[in-house]
């Protein structure tokens, strides 16, 4: 019922912002009110072009604007800037917290950054440069530097009363105050609850914990990611090397992160990169899991020449003929179906489970799997052909004809594999669970069995 409601309201969302884009250019969008801002941005990402997607972004105003910004990745964030004007770029940057401005910022090129940067508020600019000075991986590239704190001297009241009065309105959360003594040194931590508990009299520091658990602004953000969630934190102090708090990082940024690097050592496993989407264009996903294939190849190549030695008249092309000339090369095509099949299996199911695979784009995810499962195949034939041929007396049509065959059997295992994953999603399946063990035994007997086939046909031929 709740995933129902949910397509009702992200169908809405779609309808209003196709009828927005026939009406003239430069009037202003807006929304519904039961319009929901995550589904305005997941709309604008999946299910319009990048022009058309830019010229709906124009017609929002600046708070839609930098909250759809708040919303999206950086990188889809940095293509609905393309042609931004300076002035409002710096406008949107004010309005977005630090850190997700300084990832924006990543994203777009230094001119223009500056140039946006000039345009900001002093204080915020250096926030951003600050910020845009770590390490990306690092917990201070994922923390915040808008959060609460307090000096031990001061009493309880006056606190309440400056975070009622909204002068923290900035701040990324309240729920957490921290104490810090006059050089910025980290001295204490206590929730707002204690803080609403106890005497108004009271200072600050006398009731503040000071075991705080924190991390360090150069380590690891997965470290910190796992830290916050082990000790179920809602934030984590970052202090720089003389221990003096430079920001904070929140639940929802480690959660994030976690869902990133699960995903990335997913992807890593199957011999794609992490980075690899469903979404991608032909080139990106070339270059994302053509380098693991080669692998794939050399190592298959070598267990060929192994596989000589005790396959009689496999070698060299005499004496032998028929099954025995193309069995050396079995394992290789075993491993460049089986790993074709499972690169393809790992992108599908983080697709389904992030939401980038819609039902409106299924037809051209599935084509796309399948153009680039016949890329690599013909990638790796280009390897693959001359050392077969090279090992076989210079043989070219054996070469070219288990290279044939060796193309027909990739492409078909991407083909399966995706066809799997899509299909086991329809039926209301899990895909993580069918895509495994089904596309492995479909994808490697199939695969066999193509290869044989085309293989003898094109020899005979």
């Amino acid at each position: 019922m709740a995933r129902t409601r949910r397509r009702e309201r992200r169908h809405r969302v779609l309808q209003a912002l196709r009828e927005h884009l026939e009406r003239p250019e430069g009037e202003r969008f807006v929304p519904d009110e039961s319009a929901h801002v995550a589904d305005i941005a997941d709309v604008l990402w999946l299910d319009f072009s990048p022009e058309e997607a830019r010229r709906l972004f124009r017609s929002f105003d600046q708070e839609l604007a930098a909250e759809v910004l708040e919303e999206v990745e950086p990188k889809f964030a940095a293509k609905l800037l393309e042609g931004v004007d300076p002035t409002e770029l710096g406008d949107l940057l004010e309005r977005l917290p630090a850190d997700d401005g300084a990832d924006l910022l990543e994203e777009l090129p230094d001119r223009l950054g500056e140039e946006a940067l000039a345009h900001v508020d002093a204080e915020d600019a250096s926030d951003l440069r600050h910020l845009g000075a770590y390490d990306s991986d690092s917990a201070g590239g994922l923390m915040t530097t808008e959060y609460l704190e307090a000096r031990p001297e001061e009493k309880v009241g006056d606190v309440l009363k400056r975070i009622k009065s909204g002068q923290e309105g900035d701040a990324e959360t309240i729920d957490t105050l921290y104490v810090v003594d006059a050089q910025g040194g980290l001295e204490g931590v206590i929730s707002v609850r204690e803080l609403i508990e106890a005497n108004i009299h009271q200072a600050v520091g006398e009731i503040a914990n000071p075991d705080v658990i924190h991390a360090r602004v150069d380590e690891d953000r997965e470290e910190v990611a796992h830290r916050l969630l082990h000790y179920n934190l809602s934030t984590i102090p970052v202090v720089d090397p003389r221990g003096q708090l430079v920001g904070i990082v929140t639940a929802d940024d480690a959660l994030e992160v976690l869902e990133e690097e699960g995903s990335e050592d997913a992807l890593l496993l199957a011999g794609a990169s992490g980075a690899s989407e469903a979404s991608e264009t032909l080139w990106e996903k070339v270059v994302h899991r053509a380098p693991m294939l080669l692998v794939t190849v050399f190592g298959g190549l070598l267990m060929s020449r192994v596989m000589e030695l005790f396959v009689p008249g496999s070698s060299g092309g005499a004496g032998g003929g028929g099954f025995a000339t193309i069995l050396p090369y079995v394992p290789m095509v075993l491993g460049l179906s089986g790993n074709v099949g499972s690169q393809t299996s790992a992108v599908m199911v983080r697709g389904f489970a992030v939401g980038v695979i819609r039902p409106g784009r299924r037809l051209a995810i599935l084509l796309g799997e399948i153009q680039i499962g016949l890329t690599l195949g013909f990638l790796s034939c280009l390897v693959a052909v001359p050392a077969m041929a090279l090992f076989n007396g210079g043989d070219w049509h054996l070469g070219l004809s288990v290279g044939m065959a060796l193309l027909v059997a990739m492409t078909w295992s991407a083909t399966a594999a995706s066809s799997i994953a899509m299909g086991s999603h329809g039926l209301g399946l899990d895909p993580a669970l069918v895509s495994g063990p089904v596309m492995m035994a479909v994808s490697d007997l199939s695969a066999l069995l193509l290869f044989f086939g085309v293989s003898e046909l094109l020899l005979v031929a």
